[in-house]
C-alpha cells in the first residue's frame, strides 16, 4: 500500500477498532480516529468525540479536510451492543424500553449515516480515485432473540450499504460492508453467559467463536478486491 493513504476510523477505541489501527500502521496508512472514548496511541490522528453530536463531529470533518486534503477510507466501526426482550416478566409485565431503542438507533445506525454523510460532503469530489466505504453489520442481522433493536439497527446498515454503494458509484466510492460473526472478542464475551457461549457454538457449522485476525482478513480482501461493491462480506463461521 501506497504510504500516503488515509484512513478514518470511527469506534477506534472497541475491541475491532483497536485492531484495525494495528492493521492500517503495518499498511503505512495515515490513520485518523474518532472515538467517544479517548485513545493514547500518540501514532495516530485522534478526535475526541460523540459520535452523535453531529455539529462537533462536522467540524472534525472540515478540519481533517483544511489540515490532511483528503481520506481514502472509511470505516464505520462504531456501534452499540444492546440485549433486552420485547415481553419481559422483570418486577412485572414490562415491554421493550422506547429509550434504550432510540439509544441502540442512534448509536448504530444514525452514526453510521452522519459519518458517511460528513466524509462524502468533504471528500467526494476530489480527485482521489477508489474511495471506500466499510460499514459494520452482524450476524444478528438476521434476528436474534432479545436483540430486536441491535439487529433491526445491522439490517438498516446492510440495506443503507446497497442503496449508497448505487447511488456512490458514479464518483467512484465503493461502499461495502463487512458482517462479523461471533468473535472472540470482549465486547462478545461480556455480552453472553457460558450457557449461551456453548448453545451459540452449537449452531456454528464451524464449531468456534471466530478470531480477530479473520475479520481483519476480510477487511484486506474488501480493500484489496475493487471488484467488491454494494454486498456483505460475511465472516461467521456459516452461521
Amino acid at each position: 500500500m501506497k504510504k500516503n493513504k488515509t484512513v478514518i476510523i470511527t469506534g477506534c477505541n472497541g475491541s475491532i477498532g483497536s485492531h484495525l489501527i494495528n492493521y492500517f500502521k503495518k499498511k503505512n496508512y495515515k490513520i485518523i480516529g474518532i472515538d467517544k472514548k479517548k485513545v493514547n496511541d500518540k501514532s495516530i490522528i485522534f478526535y475526541l468525540c460523540d459520535l452523535n453530536n453531529t455539529k462537533k463531529l462536522e467540524k472534525i470533518y472540515k478540519e481533517i479536510k483544511r489540515k490532511y486534503q483528503f481520506a481514502n477510507c472509511l470505516i464505520n466501526c462504531a456501534g452499540l451492543i444492546h440485549n433486552e426482550l420485547m415481553i419481559k416478566f422483570d418486577n412485572g409485565f414490562k415491554t421493550h424500553s422506547i429509550l434504550n431503542w432510540k439509544n441502540v438507533i442512534e448509536n448504530n445506525i444514525n452514526i453510521t449515516f452522519y459519518n458517511t454523510k460528513f466524509f462524502i460532503d468533504n471528500f467526494s469530489n476530489q480527485k482521489t480515485p477508489n474511495q471506500l466505504i466499510i460499514n459494520f453489520s452482524s450476524t444478528n442481522a438476521n434476528g436474534v432473540i432479545g436483540q430486536s433493536a441491535y439487529s433491526t439497527s445491522k439490517v438498516a446498515i446492510e440495506t443503507a450499504t446497497k442503496v449508497w454503494s448505487k447511488e456512490l458509484s458514479i464518483y467512484k466510492i465503493r461502499v461495502t460492508c463487512i458482517s462479523p460473526g461471533y468473535i472472540n472478542l470482549d465486547s462478545t464475551i461480556k455480552n453472553i453467559s457460558q450457557k449461551e457461549k456453548n448453545n451459540i457454538i452449537n449452531q456454528i457449522p464451524s464449531g468456534r467463536f471466530g478470531k480477530i485476525k479473520e475479520i481483519i482478513s476480510g477487511i484486506n480482501f474488501i480493500i484489496n478486491n475493487k471488484y467488491f461493491n454494494g454486498k456483505v462480506l460475511k465472516i461467521d463461521g456459516g452461521k
